[in-house]
């Protein structure tokens, strides 16, 4: 009987010893998941502050050329031609640019366009010579006056310039209508004195006013 109750106090004994081993043994390894997932938390955290600095980089030139794209288009509406066809920014440019040429101190009251094709006449008769290309007649007056309308024709050379003639404001000369070598002679005389003109910008100011008058024909 004593025998068998120091085998069970021995046994209980050991049976005590692996449990505290055991439980020891499951500190240490929640200690070390626990710090295992502390690591992988600040891992995680400084990846993504990492990702955020990137993204925030990446996304920064974006942000610059949207900024941009919008201050040229900003700038772009507040032109005073804004709104009108090409063809009519061109027409008022022309004129403001012969109205500096010609030094009239004056703003049209009335403006007038006549689209030519190619091979038009330089005069309205048998006999005269004709323009090779396409041409504009533009005409402007200051009082609605024969005597106060300046006549002309051009062509344009596509880089911001123009070659022009004045033509004549009215036709009375009789040989006009019967003589088409002289009509001949004269019209190539005055395509012979066709200037070349520079259309710059610098009058859209101006040119805003008037280009609603501009009448297309």
């Amino acid at each position: 009987m004593k025998k068998t109750i120091l085998w069970s106090a021995t046994f209980l004994s050991l049976f005590a010893l692996a449990a505290c081993s055991n439980s020891k043994s499951s500190e240490n390894q929640t200690k070390k998941e626990t710090t295992s997932s502390s690591k992988v938390t600040s891992s995680s955290k400084t990846s993504n502050s990492k990702n955020s600095a990137t993204h925030s980089t990446n996304t920064s030139p974006s942000s610059s050329q949207a900024n941009t794209n919008n201050s040229e288009k900003v700038q772009k509406s507040s032109s005073p031609l804004s709104g009108y066809s090409a063809e009519q920014v061109e027409y008022a440019r022309v004129t403001e640019t012969l109205l500096s040429y010609y030094k009239y101190d004056y703003q049209p009251v009335s403006i007038s366009v006549t689209k030519n094709g190619a091979n038009h006449q330089v005069f309205p008769f048998s006999g005269s010579v004709v323009v090779p290309q396409d041409t504009v007649t533009l005409s402007f007056s200051s009082d609605n006056t024969m005597a106060g309308t300046t006549i002309v024709t051009y062509s344009s050379n596509h880089n911001g310039s123009i070659n022009f003639y004045k033509d004549p404001n009215h036709y009375q000369d009789e040989r006009y209508l019967k003589d088409s070598a002289w009509v001949k002679e004269e019209s190539q005389k005055l395509l012979d004195s066709s200037q070349t003109l520079a259309i710059p910008t610098s009058f859209d100011e101006q040119a805003a006013q008037i280009i609603s008058k501009i009448e297309i024909k």
